[in-house]
């Protein structure tokens, strides 16, 4: 399955907001996830959230925060490693 970047921006944008920050308005694509209130449970709910939806693993390991700090760039590193994994 190829994952378009809108669809997984989309979905952990909704996921994100709504079971993870628990807030009425949305997130901006670049606005800084940790300042909008994210940690590092958030964090991992959201890793969880990425396996069971996507099918794309990332071990901690992988996570570097500046990859993952905004809602545009967890998308692109999840759709990127989606990518890889098809090869």
């Amino acid at each position: 399955m190829t994952l378009s970047l809108d669809t997984v921006r989309r979905e952990l944008h909704d996921h994100i907001v709504n079971e993870i920050l628990l807030r009425k308005a949305p997130l901006a694509p670049d606005e800084d996830l940790f300042d909008a209130g994210f940690d590092s449970m958030s964090l991992t709910r959201v890793l969880v959230f990425i396996e069971q939806r996507f099918g794309v693993k990332i071990p901690d390991e992988d996570v570097v925060l500046d990859e993952v700090s905004t809602v545009d760039r967890m998308a692109r590193f999840v759709a990127g490693r989606a990518a890889a994994a098809q090869g």
